[in-house]
């Protein structure tokens, strides 16, 4: 069986708690979606959002510690790993209540505001035999909210978005890393005595990007990354060209809607 982690942060910490309650709801409803119903969803929050979805598989657990503080100047490098820390304690939470309480044999984590692939659940159950250490996502989309085309990317998806990791129940200890400071280790695919995950062979998820909720992509971030860049100089002409070759886009159809369990949010 496979466990979803969905780490939830808290509504001390959102710009608008009505909205990024509607994309967790979005985002269970995703995962709750999954072809093979051999599954649960551990959800680790502070305050539960609103209109929690309730499903037979979903379990809700509060956390004790206090939310992070952030600092008084605004620094965002030091406020960004304040929240990466605060994620990953939960993600430990849910990954112990998991263990304590079900019979799991491969976990992934969710970022609360991401869809996976509805065939995710199917693919890895029918290879729990097999001892896998597991697989992480190589391809998947890009999102940005309110547009009708997704952007797929066909490599390095697991380096961009941290819904990319489903791996072994002994192996997860390796993801979470304590230096400089707490953190879910997304992007690491190569683990202890020479084990290494496997590309996914579908694409996994879709990273819902500058919805205002994102620890990174805000879109703040999004157009201070633009204003920096220097258009028309050959480094950019090589990044165009770069970016052509490794994303293609995608219309948002009924069948992609299906895959993902996708609907628009309102904003």
């Amino acid at each position: 069986m496979i466990g979803f982690l969905v780490p939830v942060k808290s509504e001390q910490l959102s710009s608008d708690w009505h909205l990024f309650s509607q994309l967790v709801m979005r985002s269970l409803k995703s995962i709750s979606g999954q072809k093979d119903g051999d599954f649960q969803i551990i959800v680790a929050c502070h305050e539960l959002p609103e209109n929690p979805l309730e499903h037979p598989q979903i379990s809700y657990i509060q956390v004790d510690f206090e939310p992070p503080r952030l600092t008084e100047n605004g620094d965002w490098e030091e406020d960004r790993q304040r929240k990466e820390a605060d994620k990953a304690r939960k993600i430990v939470s849910a990954y112990e209540y998991a263990n304590e309480h079900f019979d799991v044999d491969y976990y992934m984590v969710v970022d609360s505001d991401d869809l996976i692939h509805h065939g995710i659940s199917k693919y890895v159950n029918a290879r729990v035999g097999t001892n896998a250490p597991g697989w992480f996502v190589k391809k998947g989309y890009f999102y940005r909210e309110g547009e009708k085309l997704a952007w797929k990317i066909r490599s390095n998806f697991n380096v961009r978005c941290g819904t990319c990791i489903i791996i072994r129940k002994d192996l997860f200890p390796q993801l979470i890393i304590k230096d400089p400071y707490l953190y879910y280790y997304h992007e690491k695919t190569e683990l202890a005595d020479g084990v290494t995950l496997e590309p996914l062979p579908l694409a996994g998820a879709l990273y819902s990007m500058a919805n205002g909720e994102n620890h990174y992509m805000s879109k703040n971030i999004m157009v201070k990354m633009v204003n920096q860049t220097k258009f028309f100089t050959l480094d950019h002409i090589r990044s165009v060209i770069s970016k052509v070759t490794r994303y293609r886009p995608r219309l948002i159809g009924n069948r992609f809607k299906k895959t993902y369990n996708f609907y628009s949010i309102s904003q």
